[in-house]
């Protein structure tokens, strides 16, 4: 398909002002975080709806056009980058907390809300959404369903697989499903809800989760520990670990990375 169709119809079906096909606009969004993909897509397309984003998967699917869901970026696995062209696909309009279940615990969130928000907008309920990924202030609650992502918290807490209990999924088809939902106890059938969870974008465009929050720790505290030695420091980990006191988080840092965070911060 020639390019300006392309463009025209991606026009079609989310208006003139939510398509991007400028050179500067296209180089924009051929890369992410990873070092070394740049790959320039065809044209950028923000769809505000789902009924937009199946229209969209059902064009590309019948004209076998590739599709890159992207949110913020921030990923390290290439996982947005355009690499055969096509129609990168801008989700950050799904920007939305639009449900807050305080019977449940649930939150249903749409795929563009920015981590952090939600567990802004969670926080004067007690409770917290525990994923918290290095780009949490940054990332997409979309990117890190695709990418399962985990963080520091995630020796307490888990990852995210561990939190999202429903999505709603436009396959490439342009079909709309559904799996799983506010239900803890919902085990017949396949677990489709975790098979879309680490996916990477490659079975289906994710479009709104159902999030289980948790109760906010009552209380927390930071504390530093110093070892002669990286070997004694990896086994007061392991210490603790057998002793059963769970942290919400651990992390090493060895002399080199001292210093260096000591040269850049000047935190003495």
């Amino acid at each position: 398909m020639e390019k300006d169709q392309l463009i025209a119809e991606m026009k079609k079906i989310v208006g003139e002002e939510n398509v991007l096909h400028s050179k500067e606009a296209l180089y924009a969004y051929s890369y992410d975080a990873t070092p070394g993909h740049i790959y320039m897509p065809d044209v950028v397309v923000s769809p505000g709806n789902v009924q937009e984003v199946s229209a969209i998967m059902k064009f590309a699917n019948e004209h076998k056009i590739p599709v890159y869901p992207r949110g913020s970026g921030t990923n390290l696995s290439a996982g947005t980058a355009p690499l055969k062209g096509g129609i990168v696909l801008l989700m950050l309009r799904f920007n939305k907390i639009l449900d807050l279940d305080l019977e449940n615990l649930i939150a249903e969130v749409e795929v563009g809300v920015v981590v952090q928000d939600i567990n802004d907008y969670v926080a004067p309920h007690g409770l917290i959404y525990p994923p918290d990924p290095g780009t949490v202030k940054t990332a997409s609650l979309g990117g890190t369903i695709c990418e399962n992502s985990g963080g520091l918290r995630g020796l307490k807490y888990g990852i995210t697989k561990n939190y999202v209990q429903g999505l709603e999924v436009v396959l490439a088809n342009g079909d709309i499903i559904h799996t799983g939902g506010k239900n803890v106890k919902d085990v017949s059938g396949y677990d489709m809800t975790k098979l879309f969870t680490g996916s990477e974008g490659t079975l289906g465009i994710i479009t709104k989760a159902y999030l289980k929050l948790v109760p906010k720790p009552e209380a927390q505290a930071s504390m530093i520990a110093v070892f002669n030695t990286l070997e004694d420091a990896g086994n007061a980990v392991s210490d603790i670990i057998a002793a059963k006191i769970i942290p919400a988080t651990m992390e090493i840092l060895d002399n080199a990375s001292i210093r260096t965070v000591e040269d850049f911060m000047h935190v003495g």
